[in-house]
């Protein structure tokens, strides 16, 4: 078995030397002095070696962009965190399984962490069965967990863990002349309104769209399905995508941006990663803060969940081995964002005054850009669904967060700023009485959390993040930005 070797820590070597002692004490009572001519071959003494097949005791399925970059080095730590020596990360021997990850205990027992990478259904198809934790791209939909009805909070959260927040990074053939698009373009062309590259200011061509069974890209943008008479190319993995747009001239597909995070001069030439416009400006990128905040419209969550009503204590463990600090720096260092509220510089704000037709727009601009200046942001962004100000389970999860967050910030309320947006409804009033009735019901659900608010800034649809013509756009529109100065 081959493959990346991580430092065996001192139980391994303190193991060694057991056995090498055991081998001296063999030959002092044989009565002659022990060499390399006429030693037997060292073996560990029952308990402290051996070479049987290693036990499993964790099977992790689901999602490659996490199951190929960050789980197999989660699972590493694990395994020194258990007391495991000699850990290895290799291909799987056992076919269902795609990566083992293995050591060797003080006695001598073998384990191994087995995982799958593919997608987040085949993880939600094999949990309970065949693996004891999914790894998944998005939340499990009401059939995907057997024993998951009616779980209460406590046990809904004891079964689900977010780890990391990830994103989508659209790619297209260098042929096609394309580099930058509108996510409205993104979505005509993956449900089929859009057919050829010319429809959306490339170079002539049939569009040959690439999804991934899953596609999370269509799920982001309500085009899973496409239109009847569109053809969706169906690959199985991120690298089969690359290499299938990278063949085809006038190919499109999309892949988690962390997959080229380290090295995406690698990727071929012929590959083009598109950047989305918005108006006459650009949106936010797929970095730390765009992931982080939300900013970015093509973000998605990395979940970890086990079975319902499952009581494995290794599943637990791993989980809070996954939550801990050194995996949040193995996921920072593969590109992702952590989940956790955190202050994030924010990039330069070009203001997007070019596409301001009005004064209460402009007006709001410039307040934003004050909100900006020289100060920090929470990264934990409240959104609500389009044309509603309920607080939903994912908006309440926010609201915990930020307010816990907040809290423990223990800064003073002069220094908050709350800048609350609106999606663009076409009348600049209208935009922001939307955004004041959002900032009420934020006022109202921070103080029954016992924060002490700062300034609460209605600015309507001035700096949107999408187009609101689009329900993803919507709900990126909706939002309350947290403000920090020093």
């Amino acid at each position: 078995m081959t493959g990346v070797r991580l430092p065996a820590p001192l139980l391994t070597r303190r193991r060694a030397l057991i056995a090498m002692g055991f081998g001296a004490i063999a030959g002092l009572a044989s009565g002659h002095r022990a060499n390399a001519a006429d030693a037997p071959a060292i073996v560990a003494p029952p308990g402290l070696g051996g070479d049987e097949e290693p036990e499993t005791i964790l099977r992790i399925a689901g999602d490659d962009s996490a199951a190929t970059t960050i789980i197999p080095r989660i699972a590493a730590n694990y395994l020194l965190y258990r007391g495991a020596g000699g850990i290895e990360i290799a291909k799987a021997d056992d076919q269902l399984y795609t990566t083992q990850v293995t050591g060797t205990m003080l006695n001598g027992k073998q384990v191994a962490v087995l995982i799958r990478a593919s997608s987040s259904s085949d993880g939600f198809n094999l949990l309970g069965s065949q693996a004891d934790i999914a790894v998944t791209a998005r939340p499990a939909r009401p059939h995907e967990l057997r024993g998951g009805d009616n779980l209460t909070p406590t046990e809904a959260a004891r079964i689900m863990r977010p780890i990391a927040l990830n994103a989508i990074q659209l790619i297209v053939n260098k042929a096609t002349g394309i580099t930058t698009l509108s996510l409205e373009d993104v979505r005509d062309i993956f449900s089929g309104e859009k057919r050829n590259w010319s429809d959306v200011g490339g170079n002539p061509g049939q569009i040959t769209r690439y999804v991934r069974p899953e596609n999370l890209l269509g799920d982001l943008l309500g085009t899973a399905s496409g239109h009847a008479g569109v053809e969706l190319l169906r690959v199985n993995s991120y690298n089969q995508m690359l290499t299938s747009v990278a063949r085809d001239r006038q190919g499109v597909g999309y892949v988690a941006a962390n997959i080229g995070y380290h090295k995406p001069e690698e990727w071929t030439p012929e590959i083009v990663v598109v950047q989305f416009r918005l108006g006459r400006r650009l949106t936010a990128a797929p970095d730390e803060y765009g992931i982080a905040t939300g900013d970015y419209p093509l973000g998605f969550p990395i979940l970890l969940y086990s079975a319902p009503h499952n009581d494995n204590a290794e599943v637990q463990s791993f989980f809070a081995q996954a939550e801990d600090t050194e995996s949040r720096v193995i996921e920072l260092t593969n590109g992702l964002a952590q989940v956790t509220p955190q202050l994030v510089v924010p990039p330069q704000f070009h203001g997007g005054f070019a596409d301001a037709t009005d004064e209460l727009t402009r007006q709001a601009l410039h307040d934003y850009g004050d909100i900006r200046r020289n100060a920090l942001r929470v990264s934990t962004t409240v959104r609500f669904e389009p044309h509603s100000s309920n607080v939903d389970s994912r908006t309440r999860r926010n609201f915990d967060a930020l307010a816990s967050y907040l809290r423990h910030l223990d800064i003073a309320p002069e220094k908050l700023r709350h800048a609350v947006f609106s999606e663009d409804t076409g009348t600049p009033q209208r935009n922001i009485d939307i955004s004041t009735g959002l900032g009420d019901v934020f006022q109202r659900e921070l103080r029954a959390r016992n924060v002490h608010l700062g300034k609460i800034v209605a600015l309507g649809a001035a700096y949107p993040l999408a187009t609101s013509k689009i329900p993803l756009g919507q709900r990126l529109n909706r939002r309350v930005e947290t403000w920090a100065t020093p």
